[in-house]
């Protein structure tokens, strides 16, 4: 019904899709369906309800795919929650050109998620940065793809995101481009991420520890003593430290009548850096308080959710060399499971 509210469609089919009884789950699919096609709140609901209990039978949503054009970018979102392998012909260039961006955009994401698609794929999306013709696709497909290729281990991949950085006008945009430099701890790309640090803190902070090199830490200390950006720098040194860093009187500091409140301690978190840096390799990455390892990666990402959760899992993407294909939000005990399958499966890429 119109009337109701996501949360309540997401309760009410959550019980018919989690029914012992099969007649039960099969009416609960059949009204989601319905209930996607509709749209709004309610087909908000539904997608959570699908994304959390997936359909055995997949050949529903494909009848969907072929005969509702409009709900093919929500579909190809929905299988990529469910971790949904689904016919390669849906994948095709030549399927997907001519339609609209959003599905190409949805199909991309899907794509890149998927560890049995090649990057192939992918390379089209991107050639006109490697050949300097003008761009036949946006410069979110372009991100979606260099995704695609990156975490795949593709040779100059790195290189080929530098020029996307350069081109892409779009804040965005570029910001999604700086994050794939981030996890991949591209060291040329620091001067672009202290620029954005000192535009956007919270962004620049955000992607500096997600770097973690040597390089990356020293740029987070300076910005704890800025007053611009001494508190986005605090928010993002857990991620390097794994614990939050200890506040002192803020008039300490700026030594001016009316200074208020609390601020950073910078002295505390050099102090803890001069004793973790000698440790570390010069190529070495600091998370959460340890040196990056995979067997660190696969612990943390287990447990984080949101934000920290899905650039962990990218993370450890990108050190494997292949996608994992787990959604962010997908429930914690299924995302543990998954990651366990995964961890006995040898890497492909340091």
């Amino acid at each position: 019904p119109q009337t109701r509210k996501m949360e309540q469609v997401f309760v009410m089919l959550a019980r018919y899709l989690g029914s012992p009884q099969a007649e039960v789950r099969c009416e609960g699919y059949a009204l989601a369906r319905e209930m996607m096609i509709e749209g709004g709140e309610a087909g908000e609901g539904a997608f959570a309800a699908l994304a959390l209990f997936p359909e055995a039978d997949a050949d529903k949503m494909l009848d969907l795919y072929h005969g509702d054009p409009k709900q093919r970018p929500q579909l190809f979102t929905l299988w990529r929650e469910q971790g949904r392998v689904v016919p390669r012909a849906l994948l095709n260039r030549a399927e997907l050109q001519g339609r609209d961006e959003a599905l190409q955009e949805a199909a991309l994401a899907y794509s890149a998620s998927r560890p049995e698609i090649g990057v192939d794929l992918f390379r089209p999306y991107y050639a006109h940065l490697q050949s300097g013709v003008t761009p036949r696709c946006s410069g979110r497909l372009t991100a979606l793809a260099l995704w695609g290729a990156l975490v795949r281990g593709e040779t100059g991949s790195v290189e080929v995101l530098r020029r996307a950085v350069e081109r892409e006008n779009d804040a965005g945009i570029r910001f999604e481009l700086l994050r794939l430099a981030a996890l991949s701890a591209d060291l040329q790309m620091l001067p672009v991420l202290r620029r954005l640090l000192e535009e956007n803190p919270a962004q620049g902070a955000r992607l500096l520890a997600l770097n973690g090199s040597i390089e990356a830490i020293e740029i987070l200390l300076e910005a704890l003593s800025q007053a611009a950006t001494m508190d986005a720098a605090a928010r993002a040194w857990i991620r390097v430290s794994g614990t939050t860093l200890p506040q002192k009187p803020r008039l300490q500091m700026i030594g001016q009548d009316g200074g208020q409140g609390v601020m950073p301690d910078a002295e505390s978190a050099r102090a803890w850096w001069s004793q973790q840096r000698s440790a570390l390799p010069p190529e070495g990455r600091m998370l959460y308080g340890e040196p990056l390892s995979l067997s660190r990666l696969y612990a943390l990402a287990q447990g984080k959710a949101g934000e920290a959760g899905r650039d962990l899992l990218d993370l450890l993407a990108f050190k494997l060399g292949r996608p994992l294909g787990i959604s962010p939000h997908a429930e914690q005990a299924r995302r543990r499971s998954l990651l366990q399958a995964i961890s006995a499966t040898p890497p492909s890429q340091g």
